[in-house]
């Protein structure tokens, strides 16, 4: 990802999401996306698996009540092989660390996310 339109693509097709502050970013402080891209690429490329750091993401947009990031994040980390056990340890980790707000708040519209993505997804493979 080494240019806007890149990670816009990413966004569009890996989140299903068009983030408003990329475009921001590129009128007004091109050289703060570039900058932010670098670090998006270090990590795209990184040691963690997919499934990993889509749910490091979800967590974190959680943390900040970020719905819509931590909705597509969650999505992309059951695409990527998540479970949803997996998906509830880390929200049971969360709650016992930051209390049951960030559950109650983001967190649940997250699990219904991934809940409705990992459906169609069986869905999809019992077809086959």
């Amino acid at each position: 990802m080494s240019n806007y339109e890149s990670i816009l693509n990413y966004y569009k097709n890996e989140l299903n999401w068009n983030p408003p502050f990329a475009e921001a970013l590129s009128k007004y402080a091109p050289d703060g996306l570039k900058g932010y891209l670098m670090m998006r690429e270090s990590v795209q490329n990184g040691h963690l698996p997919k499934k990993t750091r889509e749910l490091i993401f979800t967590i974190l947009d959680s943390l900040d009540d970020e719905v819509t990031g931590a909705k597509a994040h969650a999505v992309a980390a059951i695409e990527a092989g998540l479970t949803m056990e997996e998906l509830m340890e880390a929200f049971v980790i969360v709650t016992i660390v930051k209390g049951i707000n960030v559950l109650c708040k983001a967190g649940v519209e997250a699990i219904k996310a991934a809940e409705e993505r990992l459906q169609q997804l069986n869905s999809a493979n019992e077809t086959k």
